[in-house]
């Protein structure tokens, strides 16, 4: 009882030094909480990602708002000060929420950079703000070993505390069927490195900041990992890329454009062996992590030349892009802090660090920045070749004459390009090409923040073969004849709900106790009742009678679309078709579906089911 109490204790006190960190780190379990149970209407993702992105500025806030309070602290700020200093941070993340538009987690890559470069930042603040003087050089090695050491101890507990109650979870769930929702081990990994982690790392931390002055003991283990983990991956890393620069060299052609990505590797784990060996480099009883010290930058020089010349020749043709910038700019870094620890009498290691953040974040904002410049370059590519190709006349888009034809190449870049600012939220960067019927629907889909999908490409170019454009249809009954048609349940026992899409298989709620769990299998619905029996009902036939009858009352807008011979913008992805009642009607097998909502997809001139939406009568 009383080692419980000191550890309540002691956690009470890291919570009263650090209330920032941990509150953002409770806030980005709540956020996330609320993404996977509450973060849907219906079965419907809400499109702005809200809850998702406000989850992850907390989760970039743990860490700024560590780095404010161990500043604040190790430089004895004041009160006033240090609550400045968390002003400062909610407007750089507020900031930064409103930077991220919904397109950008459509792509991975975007999505992560736009937080990755911003997470790096933050903990790059944490390592040097401590100790940034030239005199704090031993301080600061022995604070960020201290840091490393908690980090590396506080995500060995997390993790073992997770597989523990994971399995646990698991082992109730088969044993006595509980059927635990797979959301729930979602919620537990979430609470525990979101909370707990962060809660036990901070509890590590000492409070004094004058014990990373004292001189301590060089720890064998460290000196032994080093030795024998990282080294000899360096020296792997070493053997193969001056192999294959040898190789080049021999057969006279460029590099591939992948090496960037081991020569990188290298070089941070070049980099990290060096900051972990530093107090001891210069001890020539360690022969080998002497020579390592002595001689890893001029190694590496060479290989560089292979990273910038494979870097350079994909820009060349593709353009500047988030990631393109990022690895050339580390590049850059990797050479400036190479030749300074060539020509440095100090090592003043501070730097490193120091030197990634101020570029990490001059590259972040500005015009000069990865992602402003990137958007600018592509901008200037689209312009070139839609005059190339005489898309693009007197800074206006037109239909392409009979003569001319559109190569395939280019056809598939200006879909790119056009893709690549829809998802960046750049659309409107093409605003001046546009007519002014065409502006007004850019600029009310911007409005919207509905952007999903854009008509970029001309009936010039043809069809894109690899990623065709979709139109998104719903078939809606009147809400009033619906609800008079759902009073009448004669003849029936049991009415339940159902929203479904292709391969969903969650369960459902209904509005009586019958368990029954609604799919949509290709052109049949399924219902799996009681988990003991199994019932289809066919929708082809009746899926074909609604697609005519849409296509018979959309006839003029597809002669309008058809006729339009500018760059086509429109935001259809929530267009809806009203329809008679008696069309959402469906009889099978002595049941009565009756739809509420019907959502197909529209792919070049072929028509898909997606999901179906209402209630079922047996």
């Amino acid at each position: 009882m009383k080692a419980i109490l000191i550890i309540l204790k002691s956690f009470t006190r890291t919570i009263g030094r650090f209330p920032l960190p941990i509150l953002a780190g409770v806030l980005s379990f709540a956020f996330l909480i609320i993404e996977i149970h509450f973060g849907r209407i219906g079965d419907e993702v809400v499109h702005d990602y809200r809850y998702v992105k406000l989850s992850l500025e907390c989760m970039s806030a743990i860490s700024l708002y560590i780095a404010f309070d161990i500043f604040s602290e190790s430089h004895l700020l004041a009160r006033s000060t240090r609550w400045g200093l968390y002003l400062l941070g909610f407007c750089i993340l507020g900031m930064h929420y409103f930077s991220i538009t919904p397109g950008m987690f459509d792509s991975e890559s975007i999505f992560f950079s736009r937080y990755l470069i911003f997470w790096v930042c933050f903990h790059l603040l944490v390592s040097f703000l401590a100790f940034n003087q030239s005199a704090q050089i031993q301080a600061f090695w022995q604070y960020n070993y201290s840091l490393l050491k908690q980090f590396i101890t506080s995500l060995l507990y997390s993790s073992t505390l997770f597989l523990g109650l994971a399995s646990a979870m698991f082992a109730l769930d088969k044993l006595f069927n509980f059927h635990i929702n797979p959301d729930y081990y979602i919620d537990l990994c979430a609470f525990i490195f979101l909370i707990f982690n962060t809660l036990f790392f901070l509890n590590g931390i000492p409070g004094d900041y004058n014990e990373f002055n004292k001189s301590v003991e060089f720890k064998k283990s460290t000196r032994l990992f080093v030795q024998y983990v990282l080294l000899p991956i360096v020296g792997i890393y070493i053997t193969i890329l001056y192999l294959y620069m040898f190789k080049i060299i021999v057969n006279q052609q460029l590099p591939n454009g992948w090496v960037c990505i081991p020569v990188l590797i290298f070089s941070i784990i070049g980099i990290l062996a060096y900051l972990l060996i530093y107090p001891i480099r210069l001890n020539e009883t360690n022969r080998l992590i002497y020579i390592y010290s002595k001689y890893f930058f001029y190694i590496l020089l060479p290989l560089l030349s292979l990273y910038f010349i494979a870097i350079i020749k994909r820009i060349m043709p593709y353009g500047i892009t988030e990631d393109r910038y990022l690895v050339f700019m580390l590049g850059v870094w990797i050479v400036i802090i190479s030749i300074y620890i060539i020509i440095s009498k100090v090592d003043n290691i501070i730097i490193i660090p120091l030197s990634l953040f101020i570029l990490l974040a001059v590259s972040a904002v500005g015009p000069w920045g990865m992602f402003q410049l990137s958007v600018a370059n592509q901008v200037l590519r689209l312009e070139h070749l839609l005059k190339r190709n005489h898309l693009l006349e007197n800074g206006k888009l037109v239909k392409l004459e009979n003569k001319f034809t559109v190569s395939k190449k280019d056809a598939a870049s200006i879909r790119s390009i056009f893709s690549y600012l829809n998802k960046r939220g750049e659309i409107n960067a093409i605003h001046p090409w546009l007519d002014e019927k065409d502006q007004v629907k850019l600029d009310s889909a911007i409005a919207k923040n509905d952007l999903v999908y854009i008509h970029s490409i001309f009936s010039d170019l043809g069809p894109d073969e690899n990623t065709p454009y979709e139109l998104h249809h719903y078939f809606v009954a009147p809400d009033n004849t619906l609800q008079n048609t759902l009073l009448s349940v004669e003849g029936y026992r049991h009415i339940s709900q159902f929203n479904c899409a292709i391969n969903d298989f969650k369960q459902k709620e209904f509005f009586d106790s019958l368990s029954i769990y609604p799919s949509l299998k290709n052109d049949s619905l399924l219902f799996k009742v009681s988990k003991d029996s199994l019932f289809f009902i066919p929708l082809s036939e009746k899926f074909n009678t609604l697609i005519q009858y849409f296509l018979t009352t959309d006839s003029l807008n597809a002669a309008r679309r058809k006729a339009s011979n500018t760059l086509r913008v429109i935001n259809e992805s929530s267009q809806t078709i009203e329809i008679p009642s008696d069309s959402m009607i469906l009889f099978s097998n002595g049941k009565k579906i009756i739809f509420s909502t019907i959502e197909f997809v529209q792919i070049d001139t072929l028509y898909h089911l997606r999901r179906v939406q209402g209630f079922l009568l047996d």
